[in-house]
């Protein structure tokens, strides 16, 4: 049966106070059908581990002292992150008809390092929680447009066609507002209750155009110009989107 021990030494020496070295230590002894390079793997893993350990208590404390709290997995995987073994030394030592082989793993951090991997840390968490944050958004808005859609059906041709036109003038108040994302909501719900509603599609072109979407904004200036050729608002609104985009002439 493969038996190890390790040190229990806790102490961190450096000539950096940035920077903390640790050891971990362990012993294997070698068994009959052993082989001397498995046992140092054995007694190399089993250091490895005690040194993480020793970190990982360090870094609890590096943490606590800034008054931020992680799960211990978490906090384990910071050390597992930012600690480099710079050297591992082994021993052979005969004791009482047993070899054992004594492995010494020394590594060191960085307080520095800690701090990145923490400035890391809170980054992914405000991406994550802005993406979470989209995807509610994008749920509400869906649900909100399949009410809309059940609302819709049972809409008469006149019904859809007053909505439409309430809806669309509202976009525009909202443009006047500065409100340019919630003015295309409303385009949007306009556009779906009356598919040649002349001003939601230029409203939400105007919406899109002061947004910066250029190319947007001149897909509803073409519809708009479609439903109604006559009207040089939406031409003079698209001429503006295309020298935005650089065309001239």
């Amino acid at each position: 049966m493969n038996q190890g021990n390790s040190s229990t030494n806790e102490n961190a020496y450096s000539n950096d106070n940035s920077i903390k070295i640790y050891d971990g230590v362990a012993e294997c002894i070698m068994n009959d059908s052993d082989n001397l390079k498995n046992v140092k793997i054995r007694a190399k893993n089993l250091a490895q581990e005690n040194v993480q350990k020793k970190i990982a208590n360090y870094v609890y404390s590096f943490l606590k002292d800034r008054y931020l709290t992680f799960p211990d997995d978490e906090i384990l995987s910071i050390a597992n992150e930012i600690y480099n073994i710079s050297n591992i030394n082994y021993n052979v030592i005969d004791s009482n008809d047993n070899i054992l082989i004594r492995a010494t793993v020394i590594a060191q951090i960085d307080d520095n390092e800690i701090m990145d991997y923490i400035v890391k840390c809170f980054q992914e968490r405000t991406e994550l929680k802005a993406q979470n944050e989209s995807l509610r958004r994008e749920i509400e808005e869906l649900q909100r447009q399949q009410i809309n859609n059940k609302i819709f059906q049972e809409l008469t041709d006149h019904e859809r066609f007053v909505i439409s036109k309430i809806k669309s003038d509202k976009a525009w108040e909202l443009i006047d507002k500065n409100d340019y994302e919630s003015a295309i909501k409303l385009c949007n719900d306009s556009i779906q209750l009356n598919q040649n509603n002349f001003y939601a599609y230029n409203n939400r072109g105007i919406a899109y155009k002061n947004l910066g979407q250029y190319e947007r904004a001149i897909q509803d200036f073409d519809k708009a110009i479609k439903i109604n050729p006559n009207d040089d608002y939406a031409y003079n609104n698209r001429v503006d989107c295309y020298k935005e985009l650089g065309y001239e002439g």
